[in-house]
């Protein structure tokens, strides 16, 4: 008797550790993602960095690596070697240029690893999926604003954004698509200032300095159009200059409200679609390769609906 109820209490035992391994839950899968951000000495960038960090809060099993590409092409090759390195399961990328980060980016996707695009796209189609507006319609729609506002006529100095990036080759073709049905525009002075702020300042003090005449300003983001517009204040011109922008960020819009500059184009900060889609990639949800995001033009007769203090920049 002794042994058969030995046997009994053992037999229930093993049934209790059968059990108990078999209800234990499987461990949660948990995904890295590596997102290689250009430069983070713009704000608009930096904004796009962190509204994507805020959104991957909302997905525990992803883990969000962030590099900053110091504006540097070579740095941000570097910064997504070194992802591969790591394993990372999926890659997010807004290269500073297209053709220098294309064998990088191409290398990735070859390998298998998913690959989103944001806001600047390389050369060829190596990639899962492309997010952003379309610069050529901010372009084009820039474009129409300026004829509008000058008549028709005038002399516009143009700032462009990084040479080689497609922005600056989308939006600068767009803005001259539209102007090109109106002879009386003429784009006097062309020069790159990188997307960021001091240099635009100095290529608008260069053109004050030139004697030419200054009618407007299409910078290819508001920091540049920003820029300008001290430089010329600081000569008393502030008020005599139509600046347009792009961005829709913070200080451009209050510039808009305050009058200082006369329009500037919303650019989606594009993180929290690119947290979305990263979610539906890594599990197996098909995505389509372009997201196109919606553009609103800011003018002074909208601009303080859209003014938010506590945005992100």
């Amino acid at each position: 008797m002794r042994k058969v109820a030995f046997l009994l209490v053992l037999a229930f035992a093993l049934c209790l550790v059968g059990c108990s391994r078999q209800a234990a839950p499987p461990a949660a899968q948990t995904f890295v993602v590596g997102f290689s951000q250009s430069t983070m000495q713009d704000p608009w960038r930096i904004a796009m960095v962190e509204s994507a960090q805020d959104e991957a809060k909302k997905y525990p099993e992803i883990r969000l690596l962030v590099a900053d590409g110091g504006n540097d092409n070579l740095r941000q090759i570097s910064d997504i070697e070194g992802f591969l390195t790591k394993g990372v399961d999926l890659l997010i990328v807004s290269p500073r240029e297209a053709e220098p980060l294309t064998p990088v980016v191409k290398k990735a996707y070859r390998k298998g690893i998913p690959v989103i695009l944001l806001d600047r796209s390389i050369v060829g189609d190596t990639y899962t999926c492309f997010i952003g507006a379309s610069n050529l319609e901010i372009g084009r729609a820039a474009g129409d604003f300026i004829a509008a506002r000058l008549g028709g006529k005038g002399s516009i100095v143009e700032i462009e954004g990084i040479p080689g990036a497609t922005p600056t080759i989308d939006r600068r073709t767009g803005m001259h698509q539209a102007i090109e049905r109106f002879p009386g525009l003429k784009v006097v002075i062309d020069q790159p200032a990188d997307y960021l702020r001091s240099p635009a300042r100095t290529v608008m003090e260069n053109a004050l300095q030139s004697g030419k005449q200054v009618d407007c300003v299409y910078a290819h983001n508001d920091e540049m159009a920003l820029g300008a517009y001290l430089a010329a204040k600081a000569v008393g011109k502030g008020k005599s200059i139509l600046f347009v922008g792009i961005d829709g960020q913070r200080e451009a819009i209050k510039a808009v409200m305050d009058g200082q500059m006369g329009a500037t184009f919303i650019y989606p900060f594009c993180g929290p679609e690119a947290i979305q889609y990263a979610a539906k990639i890594l599990h197996h949800q098909r995505v389509p390769k372009l997201v196109r995001l919606p553009t609103t033009r800011i003018d002074r007769s909208n601009a303080a609906k859209f003014y938010h203090p506590k945005s992100y920049f």
